[in-house]
This record gives structure tokens, C-alpha cells and sequence, in this order.
């Protein structure tokens, strides 16, 4: 089981990577082999990390000269802590998603229409988002989302009836805010990564015999379930907006275009089949070759704040100064190459290397899979919450590796990852208590 998550990881990212070297997709001067090279020493650093790690003895809160029954109620008050601090975040968090729909509903009812979700993507992607109130508070309190997803599920038996159904009309207003008025799919797609990694947590207490099973079986469930929302969404979003498999090439630029000879056309057709293309590889392994013509640029270093959009966007207004972004590989990319960096994902490696080169990125994945590690290490031992949460988010951002820098790319997401790991690096060891 200790090597249960690098293992996993591994297999997700080679077949990503398998993906965008053989299609459906197909790039114009996509340099293969470095990329390659590129992803096996990402691989590498994180193993190296993990290994690391492996080695690393958890301190045990418990004391020669403390009996067993003091570790008992001392572990009992930390329950019940973690149990108010969950309940806690629920009542914020929903506060949070009931002020964003109230505030949707009044301005646009008619949002909240399922036929509607595409044009709703299309509209909110192409306006400027309004920082409103209930916008704003929902910046500053993911922390407390996540923790409600998170240890919310983890949690369920303990909590009280009313923090569940509060819990339950939370988890519903955001499928109806993310998903139908805004279109998006994304939180859909980090909803299930969370609701996996629970899962799989709590089977951990199960039959040694029976546990690895049952956390592949459903694993592989909620992937299928995910895959099959995801493309149909897709294929609806393309349809509104004119884009087929064949003009796909046109309309994208010249830069990648479908192989309609491709098996996945055949067995599920143009439409249906474009969308399930466009989850494997817009989402999934598109980024690679992103990464690939950024490993062709210069370096130009933009001040450690430029790996995160947020934080560029945030400097150049409050000192009134030059976007780091322009700076950036994503921008001199589509300088370049006429590739979006913003509208494209292009992993989190170009976003990484603006400040700390190409080799520097590479180096931030041995501390990431120490941490990771150790994190994992916490839960097998002693079901640590505060590790379960910063393990569920370290792996939300490696599977968002092919993609972006997910976990600080935007304002929500920085505030509520800083706050995770501070909070972690604070707290984590007073709840490492094994009898």
C-alpha cells in the first residue's frame, strides 16, 4: 500500500502521454522525443522524492511515560476538534455556493436550464469575470470547500444530521452553479478525484483481502461515469458552436487537427466520438505538446511570480507594473507558435520553468513526492485527517499535471493550496497518534 498512489500515478501518466503521441489527435512539429525524455525524468524526481520518504520514520506523538489511556483521550479530543472544525467549514462553504446562486438566480434565471449549458460556457468564458460579493468569498474560503468535500465524506458517520444535509444541498448547488450555469466540468472532474481518494482511504480499514478490489472497482466506475458525462458535454459544446472533426484542424489554427480514421470515431461516431477526443486529448494529453514547443524557447526569468496567472495578474496591479505573464513561456509560446497559453493546456512544467527553469521544475517534484509521501505514510498510520486533506490536494495537482498548474493557477485555488499546505506543515504531526 505504500507505494499504491506512485504506482497508480505512473501508469496515469504514461498513458497520457501514449495518448498524445498516438492519437486521435494529431500536432504539426511535435518534437516526440523530447518530451519524452522530458516526462521520464519528471517520473524520475518524484520517485526519488517518494523514496526518500519511504525512509522517513514518523515521529509517534506518544511518550515512554504516557500510558495508553491518556493517548486515548487525548486522541478523542482531537477527534472531536476535527469533527467541529469539519461541521465548521461545511456551514461556510455552503454559505459560500448559496450566496453565488442566489446572486445568479436574480441576475440570470434562466441559467440554471440544462439545454443551456453549453452557451452558458461560452458566455461566461468570454466575459470578464464580475468580483462580486459572493465571488469574492468564494476566493477566500476553498479552503473550507475542500475541507468539506474532503472530510465531509471521509467524516460522514460522525457528523451530526443536520451537518450532512447541509452537507448534501452544498455538494448539490455546486453541481448546479459549476456545472449548469457556468458549464464548466471541472469541478465535476475534481469532485470524483476527491470522492475517489475518500473512498479508497476508507477501505483501508476494510479486509486486507478484498480492499485493493473494491478501491479498483470503484475507481474505475467513476472514471467510466466521468469519461461518459465529460464527452457528452463536450460533444454538445462543440456542436453549439460549429466544430467538427473535420474542420477541427481550420478552426483550431492550423497548429493540431483529428484523425477521422481513428478507431474511436468509428466505434462511436463523429459527434459522440469527437467528444470522448476531446477528453483524451484536449484535457488529458494535449499539454504535452505545449510542452514540447516551450522546450524550444529561451529562458527569461519572471521574479517567482510567474508560474501562477493569479499572482502575475496580481503584482502588475497593485504596483502598477509589467504582466510576468507576457514573460512567461505560455505567452512567448503563442508569440511564437500562435498557440494559446491561457486557452490551452499545456502542463504545469512551462508554468514551473518561467521561474525556475526547465531542470529547476524537474527539482520541485522530489520535495512534491516527499511530501506526498509522507502524507500517505500519515494516513496508513494513523488516518490522519489534516494529511488526508493535503494528500487529496497534492494528488488533485499531479493529476492536473498534463494540463496546468491547476493548484495555483487561479485565485480560489492559490488561497485555498497555500492555506492547505501552511496549515499541514503547522498541524500535521499533532494528530499522529497510534496506541
Amino acid at each position: 500500500m505504500k507505494s499504491l498512489p506512485i504506482k497508480l500515478f505512473i501508469a496515469y501518466i504514461l498513458f497520457t502521454l501514449a495518448v498524445s503521441f498516438i492519437g486521435p489527435m494529431k500536432y504539426n512539429n511535435y518534437d516526440k522525443v523530447s518530451v519524452f525524455i522530458y516526462i521520464i525524468s519528471f517520473l524520475i524526481c518524484l520517485i526519488f522524492g517518494y523514496t526518500i520518504a519511504n525512509r522517513y520514520k514518523i515521529v509517534l506523538r506518544k511518550r515512554q511515560d504516557i500510558s495508553n489511556e491518556k493517548i486515548s483521550v487525548i486522541t478523542s479530543k482531537n477527534h472531536y476538534k476535527i469533527i467541529r472544525f469539519v461541521s465548521i467549514s461545511i456551514m461556510i462553504a455552503f454559505l459560500s455556493i448559496f450566496m453565488e446562486f442566489i446572486e445568479i438566480v436574480i441576475k440570470n434565471p434562466s441559467a440554471f436550464m440544462i439545454t443551456n449549458m453549453a452557451r452558458n460556457y461560452i458566455e461566461v468564458n468570454g466575459e470578464h469575470l464580475n468580483y462580486s460579493l459572493p465571488i469574492l468569498f468564494r476566493f477566500l474560503t476553498g479552503f473550507f470547500r475542500n475541507v468539506s468535500i474532503i472530510l465531509g465524506i471521509y467524516y460522514w458517520r460522525n457528523i451530526k444530521k443536520r451537518y450532512k444535509v447541509i452537507l448534501v444541498f452544498f455538494l448539490l448547488f455546486l453541481i448546479l452553479v459549476n456545472m449548469i450555469a457556468y458549464g464548466t466540468q471541472k469541478f465535476i472532474g475534481d469532485l470524483i478525484i476527491y470522492l475517489v481518494i475518500v473512498l479508497s482511504i476508507k477501505m483501508l480499514d476494510s479486509n486486507n483481502k478484498i480492499k485493493l478490489r473494491k478501491i479498483i472497482f470503484i475507481s474505475l466506475f467513476f472514471i467510466i461515469l466521468a469519461i461518459a458525462l465529460f464527452s457528452f458535454v463536450q460533444a454538445q459544446r462543440y456542436e453549439m458552436i460549429g466544430i467538427t472533426v473535420e474542420n477541427y484542424g481550420i478552426k483550431s489554427g492550423g497548429l493540431q487537427y483529428f484523425d477521422s480514421n481513428n478507431f474511436i470515431f468509428k466505434i462511436f461516431g463523429d459527434k459522440l466520438g469527437l467528444g470522448l477526443a476531446i477528453l483524451l486529448t484536449g484535457y488529458l494529453s494535449s499539454g504535452y505538446y505545449g510542452l514540447s514547443l516551450c522546450l524550444k524557447l529561451p529562458f527569461e526569468w519572471t521574479y517567482g511570480i510567474g508560474s501562477s496567472y493569479f499572482m502575475s495578474k496580481l503584482i502588475s496591479v497593485i504596483f502598477n507594473t509589467r504582466n510576468m505573464y507576457e514573460k512567461t513561456y505560455l505567452n512567448r509560446m503563442t508569440e511564437v507558435f500562435g498557440r494559446d497559453g491561457l486557452r490551452t493546456w499545456n502542463t504545469i512544467f512551462p508554468w514551473l520553468a518561467s521561474d525556475f527553469t526547465f531542470f529547476g521544475a524537474l527539482l520541485i517534484f522530489v520535495l512534491v513526492g516527499y511530501i506526498w509521501q509522507i502524507s500517505w505514510l500519515e494516513i496508513l498510520n494513523y488516518r490522519n485527517p489534516v494529511s488526508i486533506v493535503l494528500f487529496a490536494t497534492i494528488s488533485l495537482g499531479l493529476i492536473y499535471v498534463p494540463a496546468n498548474n491547476q493548484l495555483f493557477q487561479g485565485i480560489d485555488t492559490y488561497v485555498a493550496t497555500t492555506f492547505t499546505i501552511l496549515y499541514w506543515l503547522l498541524k500535521h504531526k499533532k494528530y499522529n497518534f497510534r496506541i
